[in-house]
């Protein structure tokens, strides 16, 4: 087939997958899709047939020739002269759409003719036969047209919307026989076949699960027909201690973890009084080291599905940054001056930041895979826990640091992306701080915390690269307010303010790698 005809072949395919319906410039009828085989007992070497498709095309429809209905043919599985079959014609157009098929019949003699027999190729059913008697044995420009407009107004009765198409959606799996489930309902086992008319642009989340196999989760299409097919890896096997095997890949629920990440971070503090200067702060951006450990050790021995979902799990995290400030010329600090103007200083003042936290968490599982719950599924953390996270900044006149410390209250949702070993969770988490901290912090502010409270939110994507070796990329937002109460001496001229507030926000996007023990 030469470089022409395939170029054609490739553009038929085209415009059968997309709209078949296109805007008729001459008349405003609507243009279709049409197989024109060649004009039988056609005897000058193709220009009748030419002849008729160019006048078809002109009329504003979409013509394809003989060679390409072969070809259609073929990769449809009709034989090669479908059109003279009503079956054949509607079993192609199945796989195939197109909506009309014209057939020509040359009758020569003295008085020759063009005999035109029209079929709608979503049923197989011819819809009209006409004839034109032709003056000459050649085609007439009057010919011509005179066809084109008898078969664009019999084409044009037929509507592609009334037609349906049958989608056929296949799984199939390895091994053979696991339970396939969409929208949480069993709907059989593979290998499935669900046939159904076309939804544009539909598509869900099925899982395919087996007693003792890892299930998976496929994102299916239901726009056209497709065939899906899996493997369905072995669960770990517990040992005779009681203990799971080797570790396997995979997005469920782990026995253990241990993570590393780097998160360049952006802390903001604001400050405010009723009497008296708020204290001048800026910051950088800096890198903070974070580690992780989890644990879930019912997960080792326990056979109770909700028992295993208790555990507990630490962090703690470590950044040094800069800190500037406006000070007395005179006054004493361990900070670098950077210029000077009016009696004040610019300095900058080496910080320190440090955060840890302790968390018992219960993971509640929200699918089953078959009659046990799916580690693999939707999955929902709830946290109770300890939280800590302190500033620490060079001696200086104004400013010594923050501590929050106090309880953690949370929830993080999880759920696989329809990928092999990709997953998502988001969390939101309330701080109730409460304690007073360092003595030479809070003095600065006032002498008694009235309320300190926090909120985070965080999103992370995990994905698990070989035998329990995961990679992640996350972000994180942490809002803290703080009220104090009583006197203080918040700026360098040590006015004595009343009703100090500080608003602290710092933005971490986290890189981090890690190893999991499902």
């Amino acid at each position: 087939m030469n470089t022409i005809k395939s170029l054609a072949y490739a553009v038929f395919f085209v415009f059968l997958c997309i709209a078949p319906i296109f805007a008729n410039a001459q008349d405003g009828s609507i243009g279709r899709l049409i197989d024109v085989p060649d004009v039988e007992n056609d005897t000058s070497k193709m220009k009748l047939s030419d002849e008729l498709r160019g006048a078809i095309g002109d009329a504003g429809h979409i013509v394809f020739d003989e060679t390409e209905m072969r070809q259609a043919a073929r990769s449809g599985g009709v034989s090669s002269s479908y059109w003279l079959n009503r079956d054949e014609i509607a079993k192609l157009n199945k796989k195939i759409r197109h909506d009309a098929i014209v057939r020509f019949v040359y009758q020569g003699g003295k008085k020759p003719s063009i005999v035109v027999y029209i079929y709608n190729a979503y049923t197989g059913d011819m819809i009209q036969d006409l004839e034109r008697k032709l003056k000459k044995k050649k085609l007439t420009k009057e010919d011509k047209s005179a066809i084109a407009r008898g078969v664009n107004m019999v084409v044009s009765e037929i509507v592609p919307i009334e037609y349906p198409e049958e989608i056929e959606i296949r799984v199939t799996s390895t091994p053979d026989g696991a339970t396939v489930m969409r929208n949480g309902q069993r709907v059989g086992t593979t290998p499935y076949l669900l046939k159904m008319e076309e939804r544009k642009g539909a598509s869900e989340q099925w899982t395919i699960s087996m007693d003792g196999k890892e299930s998976v989760t496929q994102l299916i299409a239901l726009d056209k027909t497709e065939t899906y097919s899996v493997i369905l890896n072995d669960l770990p096997n517990p040992t005779s201690d009681g203990t799971r095997g080797k570790v396997t890949g995979g997005t469920g629920r782990p026995i253990f973890w241990l993570g590393f990440n780097v998160s360049p971070t952006i802390r903001k503090l604001d400050s405010s009084a009723d009497d008296g200067t708020p204290i001048a702060y800026k910051t950088q951006v800096f890198p903070e080291f974070s580690f992780d450990v989890g644990l879930f050790p019912f997960g080792l021995a326990s056979t109770n599905q909700y028992l295993q979902g208790l555990g507990v799990q630490l962090g703690v995290g470590f950044g040094f940054l800069d800190s500037t400030l406006v000070v007395n010329v005179g006054d004493n600090h361990e900070c670098t001056v950077n210029n000077t103007a009016d009696g004040s200083a610019t300095v900058t003042c080496n910080t320190s930041y440090i955060r840890f936290n302790a968390d018992l968490v219960y993971r509640l599982l929200l699918q089953k895979k078959g009659e046990r719950l799916n580690p693999n599924g939707l999955a929902l953390d709830f946290v109770l826990g300890f939280n800590l996270a302190k500033y620490t900044i060079d001696t200086n006149p104004i400013y010594t640091g923050h501590d929050y410390t106090g309880m953690k209250i949370g929830a993080k949702f999880m759920t696989p992306l329809g990928l092999n070993n990709l997953r998502f969770d988001a969390g939101l988490n309330f701080y109730i701080n409460g304690g007073q901290g360092d003595i030479g912090k809070l003095s600065k502010w006032g002498s008694l915390k009235e309320r300190s409270w926090g909120l985070n939110f965080a999103f992370h994507l995990l994905y698990d690269m070989w035998r329990g070796i995961y990679a992640q990329v996350g972000y994180s937002l942490t809002y803290m307010y703080t009220d104090f109460g009583g006197v203080g001496c918040l700026d360098r001229h040590c006015l004595v303010p009343k009703n100090a507030e500080s608003k602290d926000m710092y933005h971490e996007i986290m890189l981090g790698l890690g190893y999991m023990l499902y």
